[in-house]
């Protein structure tokens, strides 16, 4: 064993203390972030998108919608039949000690036709990349981790996009294990470059795809960490700081009962109103699950928002899908059918040596390549 643990042992207990101190500050804090909540509500409108965009810099306060920012809504009925889609991907990075330069990105998904009594239909759609276009970025660097995941979360939208788009007469709900804004797109020093731009571009034709067939679409996200409607509660009692260390997740772990949701929230990232101009703003809300893990965050487009039968969709497929496993059902088997465990990526690695020699290439790992895959073996060698 190369941890000692007898080492780290100190430390564990330390790191116990803590976060048993913050839990605490961060409790004793809660029920004055839902008085602020409450006054907040009270405000006038345009006092309130005031005080907002007066918040320091540093903060981003979620923006109201035409709900109650304190507002809730129970849970809806659950429509017959809901035709469930659900995406996800992974991806293999390049490796520069490898045989080749290459990488690939792999999107899992799953159609599960809800009340209709037929099979879960699944796919897997696999892609190695190893082209100059795929391996060079526009200044002609070697493509970044932040480029790759931006395709890998362009490819699964397209491909919740291409079973949206087969005719069912059911109602559609579509999901990503994400939020739904594109962030590569949103870091400033990236956002101009034209490799970025044409991910964003097929992103933003992914979720017209969607609209146009009619589909509801929402990322889900589980344990949230940001604190954006917090950050509206402060602003609206110009108390900026004041409920360090809140989260909205333990802000309507309080406020929400079992299965309701939050009232929906303008989604403050500048690179909303990228999305915003192409028609697809990004809203958000929480939601209870009734699971033991309880508040998620869901973000939808603005059109799905704002559609009384698409957000009903949302809500109660989202709550059906979550009674199995805690977490939508959809969600973690396009996960399971997307992973490329260890023994894929070994016999990738395999199969590209072997095309590379055909070839006449020599196809070798470097020698630090080689050298951790003896030590990675965990075997000890007697000097």
């Amino acid at each position: 064993m190369s941890l000692d643990l007898r080492q780290v042992v100190p430390q564990v207990e330390q790191l116990g203390l803590e976060a048993a101190r913050r839990g605490a500050e961060t409790a004793a804090r809660l029920p004055r972030a839902e008085h602020m909540l409450a006054e907040a509500a009270r405000l006038d409108p345009d006092e309130l998108r005031r005080r907002i965009e007066g918040a320091p810099p540093t903060v981003q306060p979620a923006r109201p919608t035409d709900e109650p920012v304190d507002g809730s809504t129970p849970l809806p009925p659950h429509p017959p039949r809901l035709r469930v889609l659900a995406a996800d991907g992974s991806q293999v990075y390049p490796d520069r000690h490898g045989a080749a330069f290459f990488y690939v990105v792999n999107v899992g998904s799953i159609v599960l036709a809800h009340g209709s009594g037929t099979a879960p239909q699944v796919y897997t759609h696999s892609r190695l990349h190893f082209t100059d276009d795929d391996l060079q970025d526009t200044r002609g660097m070697p493509v970044d981790t932040h480029l790759i995941n931006a395709r890998r979360d362009a490819a699964e939208l397209e491909e919740l996009a291409r079973l949206a788009g087969e005719r069912d007469e059911a109602p559609t709900l579509a999901l990503l294990d994400n939020g739904l804004l594109l962030w590569a797109a949103s870091q400033e020093q990236k956002a101009s470059r034209p490799d970025v731009q044409r991910v964003l571009e097929a992103y933003l034709q992914g979720l017209s795809q969607l609209k146009a067939s009619g589909a509801a679409v929402a990322g889900y996200i589980s344990r949230p960490r940001s604190a954006h409607v917090v950050g509206l509660a402060e602003a609206g009692a110009a108390e900026p700081g004041a409920l360090h260390g809140v989260t909205d997740r333990l802000l309507f772990g309080r406020r929400l009962s079992p299965l309701e949701r939050s009232a929906r929230y303008r989604h403050p990232a500048k690179i909303n109103e990228v999305f915003a101009e192409r028609g697809h703003e990004i809203h958000f809300f929480y939601l209870h699950t009734g699971a033991q893990d309880g508040i998620a965050r869901v973000e939808v487009p603005a059109w799905v928002a704002e559609d009384r039968e698409r957000m009903a969709a949302v809500h109660a497929g989202l709550v059906e899908q979550c009674r199995l496993t805690g977490i939508p059902y959809p969600l973690v088997r396009a996960h399971e059918l997307a992973l490329v465990g260890h023994d894929d990526r070994r016999a990738l690695e395999n199969l590209v040596q072997a095309a590379l020699v055909r070839h006449g290439n020599a196809g070798l790992l470097s020698q630090k390549a080689q050298t951790k895959r003896w030590t990675g073996r965990r075997r000890r060698h007697r000097i």
